[in-house]
């Protein structure tokens, strides 16, 4: 025989109306703590991209410096917002075959063009060595070159030349953002490690 439950014994489903308002209270404070650092973590990102960027053009260009056993060079463009990496054609050559004659009329960079600016990919050095664009990216949005101390410039371009034996020309170069958040990554010049500081 089937019993049925008395009216009054009904179980009854479901939040009230209290236990929903706490559950949203709960949420709205957990997200006004919570918002503030997700917000300051996304600006930063910007930079913090920029960064990762700068480290792995200064990586590839020690690699392949050391691998081809020839000179190449990163090419941090101010104006354009780039960092760029330059090889050259031939093995134990003459670093500043890149440049040509610095300050002078010829081809390469010593007319301010890096191989980015040849409409091939490639163009004639001072001394007739090809300069070849390997590797072109640019800063995020809003990210720019602050400063820039080591290595060589010309109209705003510094360039910083890598070595066979894996050393490079010491450099410090400083990114900043709209915001005022700055980082710094500096490379030694002997081992050719670079590290990054904030400010």
């Amino acid at each position: 025989m089937i019993r049925r439950p008395a009216a009054g014994c009904r179980r009854r489903s479901g939040f009230t109306l209290v236990e929903i308002l706490l559950v949203v209270v709960i949420i709205g404070i957990a997200s006004a703590v919570a918002l503030p650092s997700f917000a300051k973590s996304y600006r930063g990102a910007k930079l913090r991209t920029s960064v990762r960027m700068v480290l792995a053009m200064h990586r590839n260009a020690q690699s392949k410096a050391v691998l081809g056993q020839e000179y190449t060079a990163l090419l941090f463009d101010v104006r354009k917002g780039t960092v760029e990496l330059v090889e050259q054609s031939g093995p134990r050559k003459m670093q500043d075959s890149f440049f040509g004659e610095i300050g002078g009329s010829g081809g390469g960079m010593g007319s301010v063009m890096s191989g980015a600016d040849f409409g091939d990919g490639g163009g004639e050095g001072g001394d007739g060595a090809e300069v070849s664009s390997f590797a072109l990216r640019k800063l995020e949005d809003t990210v720019s070159f602050e400063s820039f101390r080591g290595g060589r410039e010309i109209d705003e371009l510094f360039y910083v030349s890598y070595y066979p034996s894996g050393r490079c020309e010491g450099y410090t170069v400083t990114l900043a953002d709209g915001e005022g958040r700055r980082r710094s990554v500096t490379v030694d010049p002997i081992t050719g490690k670079a590290k990054v500081q904030d400010g």
